[in-house]
């Protein structure tokens, strides 16, 4: 999940029969994680920056907040926006669903060029006070790239967008732990559902217990998204001695704690 309130790439694009594909990532660009603490608000230099990185508030119907996009590039860029829902793997890792919008949000415009050190407010409107969360991606790309031969630099960038409900729901559930990964991968991880309506962080600490000893780390803070299952890492198996633990987990939301004690075995 590199980590940050926003993911913020430059890609190459090149145009083939008037269609856009992501043809390789370029260097100098800010790549995050939807779940930072310290959002990040701006582009490569002399590129296309959006601020703020982050809007979080309070689900309500109406406006919710103004985001501008501003061009500091030499060229003319014309940018497209879309609002995004996340997806999340079973690591933890947090992406922009290309393929899907986020029902619910509005957007002023979602298409226009913007000349060398322009900027454009756009503004967000919520339909309803539905809880959500998701992205406003920006799509960058040179005005007449389409036109061009060749790859083409281009931006893409997505302001993190939370929107969370006025009576939430703290609910964590876990599974049994296991190991999974292979080689230098391999480690002990417990998978945990967010059964509540909230993506707010979780935070613990895990006691791993044999006959040789006791081993005891915090946690590594993470948001898991509502109705997701994210698999919480236990420890490395490169640490641990093959055979028998009990687990003794504690996972906090907001200060609710859930414990779970299990076992589980680790092999060569």
């Amino acid at each position: 999940m590199n980590r940050g309130s926003s993911q913020m790439s430059m890609v190459g694009r090149r145009a083939f029969a008037g269609v856009v594909v992501v043809a390789a990532v370029a260097g100098g660009a800010v790549i995050a994680r939807a779940d930072d603490a310290k959002p990040r608000a701006a582009a490569a230099a002399g590129g296309l920056k959006v601020n703020p990185a982050l809007i979080d508030k309070a689900a309500a119907a109406g406006e919710i907040a103004p985001m501008t996009v501003t061009n500091n590039s030499s060229k003319s860029i014309d940018v497209k926006l879309a609002a995004r829902p996340w997806v999340q793997s079973s690591s933890g890792a947090v992406s922009a669903n290309r393929r899907k919008t986020l029902s619910g949000i509005e957007l002023s415009d979602d298409s226009f060029t913007l000349a060398k050190g322009a900027k454009k407010q756009i503004t967000i409107t919520a339909r309803s006070d539905a809880s959500m969360y998701g992205g406003i991606e920006v799509i960058g790309v040179p005005a007449g790239a389409d036109d061009q031969d060749g790859v083409v630099l281009g931006y893409r960038l997505i302001t993190t967008l939370r929107l969370n409900p006025a009576a939430p729901v703290y609910s964590l559930v876990a599974s049994s732990p296991k190991v999974t990964g292979s080689g230098s991968k391999r480690a002990v991880v417990l998978p945990v559902k967010n059964a509540g309506n909230t993506a707010e962080p979780v935070s613990g600490d895990v006691r791993l217990k044999s006959a040789l000893g006791t081993r005891q780390r915090d946690l590594e803070s993470l948001r898991i998204l509502p109705g997701k299952r994210v698999n919480v890492l236990l420890s490395s198996t490169s640490s641990l001695s093959p055979g028998t633990y009990t687990a003794t987990v504690h996972l906090t939301q907001k200060g609710k704690t859930t414990t779970v004690t299990k076992k589980v075995r680790v092999k060569r």
